[in-house]
């Protein structure tokens, strides 16, 4: 059974990387912080093409149990053998059975001067962008150990790459996820679990939508494509990075028209 979970599904890159996952056969998990009308909206969409399960808030231990369906009682004698754990993942099969794809998509952004950022401007961006990815990564993680068929895709920002000028803190965070995605492709890299980040640039998605028009066309100006992203290219980058061999690893990669 091939299970995609994608974080942030109810609009955007998200639901454009759910209808794609839907599209060739996957089994979606997926969730938002708050848009949850919009996203049961969703998953009655995509429930034509395959099983849907939304979440409203966080996925959490119990939900991720329930959702998979994958006996993990004999897991601990699984991942107290190395040796075992090595043996298994060196035989790299790309058989679907079981396959678990993570596509930490959720984020948020703010557009404003560091020092005017409020403490619960800070604290609920951090949240969003870092804590919530790192949790349920660290909860989906033995269940890939388990099946040792699964993959994890960060979704970045080329703004934590080289960061942005009112926009510190989202840069702050994105950086996070840059310095995690590397540390974690090197950790679980014995296991062949390959975990990458995509650094997406300016895409066409609510998040922009503050833009002018004259700001929006001077921006796309400064991008060598000459626009932005749809986030349906940005999905279906997020599905071929799935599907490439599993020595990518531990890679932060720019999507982003030559822009930075």
């Amino acid at each position: 059974m091939k299970t995609a979970i994608i974080t942030g599904a109810s609009r955007g890159v998200g639901r454009a990387t759910a209808e794609t996952f839907a599209k060739k056969g996957y089994r979606l998990i997926i969730n938002c912080r708050s848009n949850f009308e919009l996203l049961d909206e969703v998953a009655a969409y995509l429930s034509k093409y395959t099983e849907v399960i939304p979440v409203h808030g966080s996925i959490t231990g119990d939900i991720l149990a329930s959702a998979l369906r994958i006996d993990l009682s004999a897991l601990q004698s699984v991942i107290s053998d190395e040796a075992e754990i090595c043996q298994k993942s060196h035989q790299d099969s790309s058989a679907d059975a079981d396959e678990i794809v993570l596509v930490n998509n959720a984020g948020i952004s703010t557009f404003n001067l560091a020092q005017d950022v409020t403490d619960d401007e800070f604290d609920t961006m951090l949240e969003a962008n870092v804590s919530d990815m790192f949790k349920l990564t660290r909860a989906v993680i033995p269940y890939i150990l388990k099946t040792q068929n699964g993959r994890i895709v960060n979704i970045s920002s080329v703004w934590g790459v080289v960061g942005a000028s009112m926009e510190s803190v989202y840069s702050l965070t994105k950086g996070a996820v840059n310095a995690f995605t590397e540390a974690l492709g090197k950790e679980l890299a014995p296991n062949h679990i390959p975990v990458n980040a995509v650094a997406i640039g300016c895409v066409d998605t609510d998040m922009n939508k503050w833009l002018e028009p004259v700001d929006r066309a001077k921006l796309e100006e400064e991008i060598p494509y000459g626009r932005m992203a749809s986030p349906e290219e940005v999905a279906d980058f997020i599905y071929l990075l799935t599907k490439a061999p599993r020595y990518l690893t531990g890679q932060i990669i720019k999507f982003d028209g030559g822009w930075i």
